[in-house]
């Protein structure tokens, strides 16, 4: 048997998986316009829709974010092996099992309800857990910006990419839609177009990571795109 794993070839799968599931719940929001709220809604509509938890699209971005962990450990582990800094590898692999950990419990929209009822938070903090994670973000962009210097060229502009693109998603996106559900007169419509692009930008953003992983990964170790006997 012979296992190929191609930068390339990963990135298009998970484009396609993206694709599918964007479409799978812009069908479940036309179903809602066509059929007015009804007491039983179909099964498949819940199962894909992007704004709710526990189903397929939330199970496929802690997957994603588990396989960026898993290579972030594989890169750590490597580095160390040839005694070169490894630590901030560790901890970005770390940071990314909290977040399928958070993508998986739902633990920011738990937060949320605390802190919501705690601050009276509304408008664009209607959706009180950007506060501490936006905190934590730069944090971390602070902390790891030597970090990122020292990377080779294209796998630190990929990385920046990646995280703008996630960071526009959960956090840009999220406070814009906090703000217009929180106001007298939001639509439906509007809304489910806002979340579909939020929760499609983190997803874009994850995949564009693992992506810059594994092309880094053929460039610094082993070339993951020749085939492999296993």
């Amino acid at each position: 048997m012979y296992i190929v794993i191609s930068p390339g070839g990963t990135l298009k799968a998970l484009l396609g998986i993206i694709l599918f599931l964007v479409i799978a719940s812009s069908l479940g929001v036309a179903w809602f316009i066509a059929y007015p709220p009804v007491e039983r809604v179909p099964l498949w509509v819940n199962l894909f829709n992007l704004n709710l938890e526990a189903n397929i699209p939330t199970l496929f971005s802690s997957l994603q974010l588990l396989a960026a962990s898993c290579l972030l450990f594989g890169i750590a582990h490597c580095h160390r092996a040839k005694q070169q800094a490894s630590f901030s590898w560790y901890l970005l692999g770390v940071i990314f099992i909290g977040l399928a950990i958070d993508e998986t419990a739902a633990l920011h929209e738990n937060l949320t309800v605390y802190l919501r009822s705690t601050l009276g938070t509304s408008g664009y903090f209607y959706y009180a857990w950007v506060i501490p994670y936006g905190l934590a973000a730069l944090l971390l962009a602070v902390l790891f910006a030597n970090f990122l210097l020292r990377l080779p060229r294209a796998t630190g502009v990929g990385f920046v990419v990646a995280g703008g693109l996630y960071l526009t998603g959960s956090l840009g996106l999220e406070m814009l839609a906090g703000k217009y559900i929180s106001s007298p007169g939001a639509q439906e419509i509007t809304y489910s177009v806002l979340y579909t692009v939020e929760e499609t930008f983190e997803m874009l953003g994850i995949a564009l990571f693992i992506y810059a992983l594994l092309k880094y990964i053929t460039r610094t170790f082993v070339q993951l795109d020749y085939s492999v006997r296993g």
